[in-house]
C-alpha cells in the first residue's frame, strides 16, 4: 500500500521570520556604521620619531648578521676540514691495524718450534695493541681539536657581540 503525501501550503511563518532577522541585523551594523563614522580618532601621544636611531638599529644588526654568517662560514669551513683529518686518521689506523694483524698470522703460522711461535705471537699482539691504542688516542685528540676549532669563530663572534 502506497501513502499519498500531503501537499503543504508554505505559510507566511518562516520565511517572514528570517526577513525580520536579516532586518534586525542590517539595522544594528547600520547604527555601529554610523556610531564609528561619527567618532573622532583618539588622541595619541606622538611618539617623537628619531629616523637617527631606526638607522642605527639596522645598521648594528646588519653588522651582527654579517658577522655571524662569517662566523658560520669558518666554522663550516674548520668543521669540514677537521672532518677530513678523523677520517683520514681512521682510514689510516684501520690499514695499518689490518696489517698488524695479517702480520700477527703470519707470525702464528710461520713451522717453528712452539717456544719461539709463542715468543713471535706475544710480540706480535703487543705490537698490535700499542699500535692500536696509539692511533685511535690520537683520533681521540684530533676529534677533540676538530669540535674546539669548529666552535671558535662562534664563540668569539658571540662575545664580540655581548660587548
Amino acid at each position: 500500500m502506497t501513502e499519498t503525501k500531503k501537499t503543504r501550503a508554505k505559510g507566511p511563518g518562516k520565511s517572514t521570520q528570517k526577513a525580520d532577522l536579516v532586518e534586525m541585523a542590517a539595522a544594528s551594523v547600520a547604527e555601529a556604521a554610523e556610531t564609528v563614522t561619527q567618532t573622532k580618532p583618539a588622541s595619541q601621544a606622538e611618539a617623537p620619531a628619531k629616523p637617527v636611531e631606526a638607522a642605527a638599529l639596522f645598521a648594528s644588526a646588519r653588522k651582527q648578521s654579517d658577522a655571524l654568517r662569517k662566523a658560520m662560514g669558518e666554522t663550516v669551513a674548520a668543521s669540514a676540514k677537521g672532518a677530513l683529518e678523523v677520517n683520514g686518521k681512521i682510514i689510516d689506523a684501520l690499514t695499518v691495524q689490518s696489517d698488524v694483524a695479517v702480520d700477527l698470522w703470519r707470525s702464528a703460522l710461520n713451522p717453528s718450534p712452539l717456544p719461539e711461535a709463542i715468543k713471535a705471537h706475544s710480540h706480535a699482539t703487543r705490537v698490535a695493541y700499542e699500535t692500536a691504542s696509539a692511533q685511535w688516542k690520537d683520533i681521540a685528540e684530533t676529534t677533540a681539536l676538530w669540535f674546539t676549532r669548529s666552535l671558535e669563530p662562534l664563540q668569539s663572534a658571540f662575545q664580540t657581540q655581548g660587548r
